[in-house]
């Protein structure tokens, strides 16, 4: 299976929708946000969502899809100034992962914030998820000890973690 990975355009917020409810499903204590939340959200709310997250500078949403045009996963990027990126929401569809799909998602988001300038990629793992903590470590992202992220990290039982763009 190859995979694509793209920006998410307005018109893909019932994807961004199935794909998030299908994360929240999979990995229930992985997201700040549980599925019962989410799927009370209002249609037109996922349209704004995904309104926004679909040009600028602001924050991306990115999906991985494969041959066939199915996604396969997402993830969010999001500028917080001046120079920095925080990856949130990732997840990747079992069929595939250990493909190169995870990796293709975070190097979307440091292309795109690379675009704009940032210096780094910074994310949250939560404590117990030794597979996404491998994975990131992998890929050259390294767990903060202190300083605001890692001491946010912790007030919600997570490790931060950062890489440098083009790391």
């Amino acid at each position: 299976m190859s995979i694509r990975v793209r920006r998410i355009e307005s018109r893909d917020w019932s994807v961004l929708r199935a794909l998030r409810l299908a994360a929240l499903t999979d990995a229930p204590g992985a997201f700040g946000q549980t599925h019962d939340e989410a799927a009370l959200q209002p249609d037109e709310e996922w349209r704004s969502v995904a309104r926004a997250a679909s040009a600028g500078d602001r924050r991306a949403w990115f999906l991985a899809v494969d041959d066939a045009a199915r996604p396969m996963g997402l993830v969010l990027g999001r500028r917080r100034p001046p120079d920095e990126c925080l990856l949130f929401s990732m997840w990747v569809h079992p069929a595939a992962r250990r493909q190169g799909t995870g990796h293709a998602l975070v190097q979307a988001v440091a292309d795109w914030a690379a675009a704009w300038g940032a210096s780094r990629v910074i994310l949250w793992v939560i404590l117990g998820n030794n597979g996404a903590l491998r994975f990131y470590e992998s890929i050259g992202f390294h767990v903060l000890t202190s300083g605001p992220d890692a001491e946010s990290g912790q007030a919600y039982g997570a490790v931060a973690m950062e890489r440098a763009i083009g790391g």
